[in-house]
């Protein structure tokens, strides 16, 4: 997971700069909340399935996840309203994460292929 967000984080800055050159700044503008709105949803939902999966604090966990989604609801309609915020460039940035998990796809196959020796069906 960490891997994931350090990529999102990578995508996340690389797509603000190129938006900042080639668009208006509130587009980039748009498009960094977008970005960081995903990534924040993505830590908190790791951040949450840790705590369940541990069965340490389960209820912690649970309400993590279930009021992650009130805080985004708050934070989109918030921006929404203002009037720079520009809702294509919002959802360019969270559909940044699409990278991210074409990365982490990848890497993992690869790792899998790695320890695996190189064999793509199991042995006979």
């Amino acid at each position: 997971m960490i891997r994931v967000l350090i990529c999102q984080l990578f995508i996340t800055v690389l797509g603000y700069l190129a938006t900042l050159f080639f668009a208006a700044p509130n587009h980039a503008d748009s498009y960094l909340w977008g970005s960081l709105t995903i990534l924040m949803s993505f830590a908190l939902m790791g951040l949450g399935y840790g705590l369940i999966f541990q069965k340490k604090l389960v209820a912690l966990g649970v309400s993590l996840i279930v009021f992650k989604y009130a805080i985004l609801g708050i934070i989109i309609f918030t921006l929404t309203k203002l009037d720079w915020f520009s809702s294509i460039a919002f959802a360019m940035g969270v559909a940044s994460f699409i990278v991210s998990a074409i990365y982490y796809a990848i890497s993992e196959a690869l790792r899998e292929e790695k320890e695996d020796g190189g064999r793509s069906t199991p042995p006979v």
